[in-house]
């Protein structure tokens, strides 16, 4: 279908979110009537998140991955990017009063609408000179969110979103090898990751290395399993915590993480 031309104001990181997000709606071939009568949101809203208007929220994501058949989980990062974007605090300095900060929650601003304009630099309004410039006052916006930050974020979104969503083979490395990991948890909606691996499909099995394993081993200790250290190796003493999670949630106890699994790592209270 023929897309509108997205509002000059967003963000870098908005753009590539509705980006992908009609991408996945054109070849999915879901329509707009479609994704209302089979997600909580209504046709309108779902106008909005598909051009620009809005952010749409983690649960819109989340339907409209599992309708569009993607994983979920870099959308997600990338909506939470273009979030982060649209939320910039802005400073208003009036001379009737202190400095008061403006974000998303003003009720002067409502949720839907496109957000500002935004500049590479602080846009200062001067009051006209004469008698009134008293009653003026210098509205001073400033972006606290790195450009090249949110430009990173997205970059590795879209790649997560394009890569292939065939399983890693038997025994092979995913990248990045076995070494020294860290656990720095996040949760998005009910979805629990440890900042190692975003992947929900991945297949991981004895003797791969990288972060995938890495992100198993992180998963399990955070459901209070012991898969020794979070080396970024799946060897058998992760291998048997995995098959300890499978059989207490009456799944097949294979040791190989696969999207059930991943399922299962993944939802922690």
């Amino acid at each position: 279908m023929r897309w509108k031309m997205l509002p000059e104001s967003l963000g870098p990181a908005e753009r590539q979110l509705v980006a992908e997000l009609r991408l996945l709606k054109d070849r999915s071939g879901l329509s707009l009537m479609s994704l209302g009568a089979r997600t909580p949101f209504s046709v309108s809203s779902w106008e909005r998140y598909l051009n620009g208007g809005a952010v749409p929220p983690t649960t819109a994501v989340v339907a409209f991955a599992r309708l569009a058949g993607a994983d979920a989980a870099p959308l997600l990062a990338l909506r939470d990017a273009a979030q982060r974007s649209r939320a910039t605090p802005k400073t208003v300095l009036d001379n009737s009063g202190p400095a008061r900060a403006l974000d998303d929650t003003d009720p002067a601003r409502a949720v839907d609408e496109p957000d500002p304009a935004r500049a590479a630099a602080a846009d200062v309004e001067h009051p006209a000179p004469g008698p009134s410039a008293s009653g003026g006052r210098v509205r001073v916006v400033a972006l606290s969110t790195a450009v090249g930050a949110v430009l990173l974020s997205a970059a590795v979104s879209v790649w997560l979103i394009r890569a292939p969503a065939s399983g890693t083979p038997r025994g092979t490395a995913t990248g990045g090898g076995a070494g020294a990991y860290t656990c720095s948890y996040s949760r998005h909606g009910d979805l629990v990751f440890a900042g190692n691996s975003t992947t929900t499909t991945r297949l991981v099995s004895l003797n791969t290395t990288g972060p995938e394993a890495a992100e198993v081993q992180c998963l399990l200790l955070r459901h209070r399993l012991s898969p020794g250290d979070v080396d970024g190796y799946y060897g058998d003493r992760t291998a048997a915590q995995v098959e300890r999670l499978q059989r207490e949630n009456h799944v097949p106890a294979d040791r190989i993480v696969g999207e059930q699994t991943w399922a299962l790592l993944r939802h922690v209270e």
